[in-house]
């Protein structure tokens, strides 16, 4: 991989996460309802090509002029899906600890993971850090800091950076996130939060096979690099 591409593809992750982060924290705003009524939504979802995701949302946008108070129905679809204490389903406590105890075991050692990292998302946040909207924003985080750390050169920080990756990834999101989309699935009302799930779930499984080659790389390539200098 060059160096533009790296730089190239941290950015697009960056933006990806940063979506999906949004759209798990917040309920939707009058820009996303307007690129549902214009369609223009569907564009989102066609990049990662016409599969399950984008017939579920081209379904939804197809059928979204016969609901009333659009705006309003997905708000309350978001609250029911993503806000406590209507649910607890997008927190990994639910699925990774035995007891399912929010704010214990699990969801503490995220937090750890978080300040590890030097991240300070918690700072104006008022989820748990072991919400999936955070998670997922934590991983935009890492991407950006991929970035800034390729465009500096600081090779032994990449490294670092992309460890942090595959340990948040193979320890805490990847272990929970496709359950947790696959409830959303079943509880979704609307098809726009199933669209949602159904891409997270593959943009997961594609994260996993790129972080783990990224990591390849970055513990051969950037070692020679620093070894040739």
């Amino acid at each position: 991989m060059t160096e533009l591409d790296g730089l190239t593809t941290a950015k697009e992750r960056e933006d990806r996460y940063r979506f999906f982060s949004g759209l798990c924290q917040k309920a939707p705003s009058d820009a996303l309802i307007n690129s549902i009524k214009d369609r223009s939504i569907l564009s989102i979802f066609e990049d990662e090509g016409k599969g399950r995701a984008w017939e579920e949302m081209a379904n939804f946008v197809a059928s979204s002029s016969g609901i009333n108070g659009l705006q309003n129905e997905l708000a309350a679809e978001h609250t029911s899906l993503f806000v406590l204490p209507s649910s607890h389903l997008p927190h990994e406590a639910v699925y990774l600890d035995k007891d399912k105890r929010l704010g214990g075991k699990v969801t503490i050692s995220v937090g750890q993971f978080y300040k590890k990292a030097g991240a300070e998302m918690l700072d104006s946040c008022i989820e748990m850090p072991d919400h999936i909207g955070m998670e997922l924003e934590f991983m935009a985080f890492l991407c950006k800091r991929e970035r800034e750390l390729r465009e500096s050169g600081d090779y032994a920080g990449l490294d670092n950076c992309i460890l942090l990756q595959k340990e948040f990834l193979d320890e805490h999101l990847l272990m929970w996130v496709n359950q947790c989309c696959e409830k959303i699935i079943e509880r979704a009302k609307y098809g726009f939060y199933k669209a949602v799930a159904y891409l997270v779930i593959d943009f997961m499984e594609s994260e996993r096979e790129y972080v783990a080659e990224l990591y390849a790389e970055s513990d051969t390539c950037y070692r020679m690099h620093d070894a040739a200098i």
